[in-house]
């Protein structure tokens, strides 16, 4: 039987399902803020390789390759940060759960193939998992308060970067942003 590698189809639900399903796969695998992404990976049956990228294509996308049977790989390039990786994965890892998990159309015989490459409704989903799945909005909000809306001590509590926290507080409509 043929692999096919599909490309991630819409989930097409509202941005505040997408939070409440990355809180709750973020419960399911005991994940916590700041945790190590990698171990998490290959906890779940995956694993993360880092690849360089032409000088032509040098961007901060990652990917995902899914086989059927639910085993993936992430691909990160290799001149990104640590912060910015975290929330590759993280978007990758929104793509496993909404686009090949919960994608009741699937056959047996099909994978899934995103790259993070392109702004369509798909790429928004997987960036509202990874938000959510990195910062829960609870979470985020007490950090920011209590931190007096100090966003480098926000990024550090979170092992994001300084702009994945400021599009997350502006998203949660923190004053200021």
């Amino acid at each position: 039987m043929n692999i096919v590698y599909a490309a991630p189809k819409p989930y097409g639900q509202p941005q505040v399902y997408i939070s409440e399903v990355a809180k709750d796969v973020a419960k399911e695998i005991s994940y916590g803020s700041g945790d190590d992404l990698i171990a998490l990976v290959e906890n779940i049956g995956g694993r993360v390789t880092y690849q360089e990228l032409r000088e032509l294509e040098k961007s901060d996308s990652g990917s995902i390759l899914v086989e059927p049977d639910g085993k993936f790989e992430i691909t990160l390039p290799n001149h990104t940060s640590m912060q910015r990786d975290r929330f590759t994965i993280a978007h990758e890892i929104g793509h496993l759960v909404l686009h090949f998990m919960l994608n009741k159309g699937k056959a047996d015989h099909e994978g899934l193939a995103a790259a993070r490459y392109g702004s369509g409704l798909v790429e928004y989903e997987a960036n509202w998992f990874a938000a959510s799945f990195l910062m829960p909005d609870d979470q985020f909000k007490l950090c920011y308060e209590s931190n007096a809306a100090d966003l480098n001590a926000v990024a550090a509590k979170f092992a994001v970067s300084l702009t994945a926290a400021a599009v997350r507080a502006k998203a949660l409509g923190l004053s200021g942003y």
